[in-house]
């Protein structure tokens, strides 16, 4: 049991240092799910029953490590990618909530244009970093395609929803384009002003259209003529942020701890204690 206990904390350790070298929000999911799960099983009087789900755990965040770092190139072309997908969107919602015109072109109009392909550049360079960036990755490509499909041209997407009274899509893109740049803005992929512009657009199309919007598929349109108070714009906007901030960018909140917060077990305060490093990499199967 010693012994076991060892290989447990000596994992929490390197996990916990892991998340100081900026992993994907994908892979940072993971390591917070790991680190949790093992320390619920230190704190447990019998880990035996624990050990598959600890094994396996841990085998996942090595396979989904060696996948992403691989290599420095694949690294590499991994961020770039998702830095720009993070510029894309946030240039997107502006032009769509503030006017501001947004040109795609490069490599950013190429990816578009291989959403239609689906061949192994799509999968490298769309699905991949859409999918460790915890994106919506369907509702993302809807927007590439549609970029495609004017050749990367400026066009307001959300103008054509109204435009077209598709008031369940407009409802479907109002809520999915609020949880991106919430995320983006907790993940400072975003600047605040630009945050800003783009929510105060969000409420201004919601508050005008809809009475109620709870989700994509719950909503209430707003009585012709209708115009919400000054103070209902505002609220309704605020009320959102807070209620996705508390809700998170993972489905649970028992893995929202940030690495501050683990910091006090993981940090170099605890370097002097005598870990068992030569059996760091141990299976627990071998402990049982």
């Amino acid at each position: 049991m010693a012994g076991t206990r060892n290989v447990l904390l000596t994992r929490i350790f390197h996990f916990g240092y892991l998340l100081q070298l900026n992993p994907t929000p994908l892979l940072l999911e993971e390591l917070h799910r790991a680190i949790i799960l093992h320390l619920n099983a230190y704190d447990s009087a019998d880990v035996n029953p624990l050990i598959p789900d600890l094994n396996t755990s841990h085998s996942r965040i090595e396979e989904h490590w060696a996948r992403l770092y691989s290599d420095m190139l694949t690294r590499a072309s991994l961020q770039w990618d998702m830095d720009m997908f993070e510029q894309f969107l946030s240039s997107k919602l502006l032009e769509d909530y503030s006017n501001q015109p947004f040109k795609v072109l490069g490599r950013m109009l190429k990816l578009a244009e291989c959403t239609t392909k689906q061949d192994k550049e799509y999968q490298d360079h769309v699905v991949l970093p859409l999918e460790e960036s915890m994106l919506d990755r369907e509702y993302v490509e809807n927007k590439l395609r549609a970029v495609a499909a004017r050749k990367g041209r400026p066009g307001n997407d959300i103008q054509q929803l109204i435009d077209a009274c598709d008031w369940p899509r407009l409802a479907e893109a109002l809520t999915n384009d609020r949880d991106i740049i919430l995320r983006l803005a907790r993940r400072s992929a975003c600047s605040k002003e630009t945050s800003k512009r783009i929510l105060a657009g969000i409420d201004r199309v919601q508050n005008k259209h809809f009475a109620s919007l709870s989700s994509s598929s719950e909503f209430t349109l707003a009585p012709a003529g209708h115009q919400p108070s000054p103070f209902l714009r505002v609220a309704g906007g605020v009320f959102d942020a807070i209620a996705s901030s508390i809700k998170g960018d993972t489905p649970s909140s028992n893995v929202n701890k940030s690495p501050d917060e683990l910091r006090p077990l993981l940090g170099r305060d605890n370097l002097t204690q005598d870990l068992p490093l030569s059996i760091s990499a141990v299976n627990l199967k071998k402990l049982e």
